[in-house]
């Protein structure tokens, strides 16, 4: 198998979500300079970069990152292309692409274009609310984008709680898709296991048979 890595590299210059810590690396001991080994110190927002929303991010009583089922985290997962109408992912166009009873979804937009930029855009493409609802009726409990939200810039909240608010399902954000074509893979994509958090880092990657 084949593995296409869709984690953008935490480091220093890229955006965090606006006001949220972003990623800083320091190095604390250094060989040659009076250790014998090199150790860094890490300082972060859990939801920078490449992350999971756990249902604990939207939903008071929800499932926090070290409760979730690693089942879902793993697993066939289809990778759809789709247009946006204004600021929200074209909700026709995507019913027209989703394989049905697929449980892991990854949905590429124009944000693959800007995913690598060194600034934040406020006009990314998002899911409306509507659009999530939808996708839970057809049974996708992992739902990523190709953005550090799921939801329009101003409008994250009613995505975020539909799609969280069943308690069995979690948002992966932040993933780069601009090499990835649509198709079926396999993903896997495991956070920190952080006790009690609302989010974590995630390496992200997807498997296709060579």
């Amino acid at each position: 198998m084949k593995w296409i890595d869709i984690t953008l590299p935490m480091e220093e210059g890229r955006p965090s979500w606006p006001g949220d810590t972003p990623f800083t690396r320091r190095v604390t001991r250094e060989i040659g300079k009076g250790s014998n080994a090199n150790v860094s110190t890490i300082e972060c927002s859990v939801h920078f970069g490449t992350h999971l929303d756990a249902p604990y991010h939207f939903i008071p009583d929800g499932k926090k990152v070290d409760e979730l089922d690693l089942n879902l985290l793993i697993g066939p997962c289809q990778v759809v292309e789709v247009p946006a109408k204004g600021v929200h992912v074209d909700l026709e166009a995507l019913k027209r692409v989703v394989v049905p009873g697929v449980k892991r979804l990854l949905i590429k937009t124009t944000n693959s274009r800007i995913i690598n930029d060194r600034e934040f855009h406020r006009d990314y493409v998002g899911l409306s609310a509507g659009a999530g609802q939808w996708l839970l009726e057809q049974g996708v409990r992992l739902l990523g984008l190709d953005y550090f939200s799921i939801g329009a810039y101003g409008d994250t909240k009613d995505i975020h709680t539909v799609f969280l608010g069943r308690n069995d399902t979690v948002a992966l954000e932040g993933i780069d898709l601009s090499g990835v074509q649509p198709g079926m893979y396999y993903l896997i994509c495991l956070p920190m296991k952080i006790a009690g958090a609302d989010g974590a880092p995630v390496r992200a990657v997807l498997g296709v048979e060579d």
